[in-house]
């Protein structure tokens, strides 16, 4: 009445269906790196670039706004923040 399929063609089969899914997800990683880092490369060239030195025009603005996005991932108040040091990272 029905045709049995072997227990090793099962494993076979979802093996290789498996193996094939894996496959392509690894080349779509690849290919989204590559338009991904050719994009960020782009970005950067076109991005001004702070010369060493030079001054940020409203350091007191920058400052309030960054103790207030850490306060507030720290849930606490910025009032009791003091940043001793802010300066540019060097790129990666």
């Amino acid at each position: 009445m029905g045709y049995d399929t072997p227990w090793w063609m099962v494993v076979l089969l979802g093996m290789g269906i498996v193996f094939l899914g894996l496959g392509l997800l690894v080349l779509l990683c690849g290919a989204l790196r590559l338009l991904l880092t050719k994009q960020g490369e782009k970005m950067l060239k076109a991005a001004p670039v702070a010369v060493e030195g030079e001054s940020i025009p409203d350091r007191k603005r920058l400052l309030a706004a960054v103790a207030a996005a850490i306060a507030e991932s720290e849930e606490t108040d910025a009032s009791g923040f003091r940043i001793v040091s802010f300066r540019r990272r060097e790129q990666a």
